[in-house]
């Protein structure tokens, strides 16, 4: 007996930190969206966003399976904000962001924008805001596991996720746990 719980802490021990090494999380359940949307889903990362060291909101990345993360496959992003922020902010930032990361002009994405501001809400502490992509040019929002809109824009799966999922995103370190690659 005192040998099979000395080996289930071992092992136990073994466990977390080989998911510390690789980034991986232990099982958790996806949000209700994202069951829905993905099926059987599978958690590939987590990363957490800060700002002068003030957490501004957590980060998952699910897929509908356990393989190496491909863009091209269906996947779910879901940020649960540490601050509110409103929709107009929200909007304007992730137009700022994408031609941050693929060049351009704000201007060039005003219509992105405005379909932005309109399923977005303003969010508070502990909003969980999950982005769903359907293929290149689709995606649908939802706020608190409630559908706001389905998005349709050219290369919008690269555009609007790769600010958190491109290798050029603000955070490259998070951007690659988020994939489960570090």
């Amino acid at each position: 007996m005192k040998y099979s719980f000395l080996a289930a802490i071992v092992f136990v021990c073994a466990v977390v930190s080989g998911l510390l090494a690789t980034g991986r999380t232990m099982a958790q359940t996806a949000p209700a969206e994202v069951a829905r949307s993905l099926g059987a889903a599978s958690l590939k990362g987590t990363a957490t966003a800060r700002l002068w060291g003030k957490k501004l909101y957590d980060a998952e990345l699910w897929t509908a399976s356990d393989g190496p993360f491909n863009q091209r496959d269906p996947f779910a992003l879901t940020l649960r904000y540490a601050y509110a922020f409103s929709a107009d902010l929200l909007a304007r930032t992730s137009v700022k962001e994408i031609v941050r990361v693929e060049g351009g002009r704000v201007m060039d994405h005003g219509a992105l924008e405005q379909r932005l501001r309109s399923c977005l809400v303003d969010v508070d502490r502990g909003t969980r805001v999950t982005g769903v992509s359907h293929g290149a040019d689709h995606a649908s929002l939802f706020v608190n596991g409630r559908k706001t809109c389905t998005l349709t824009y050219p290369r919008l799966r690269d555009r609007f996720f790769g600010i958190w999922l491109a290798p050029t995103s603000r955070d490259a370190r998070s951007a690659s746990r988020l994939k489960g690659q570090s």
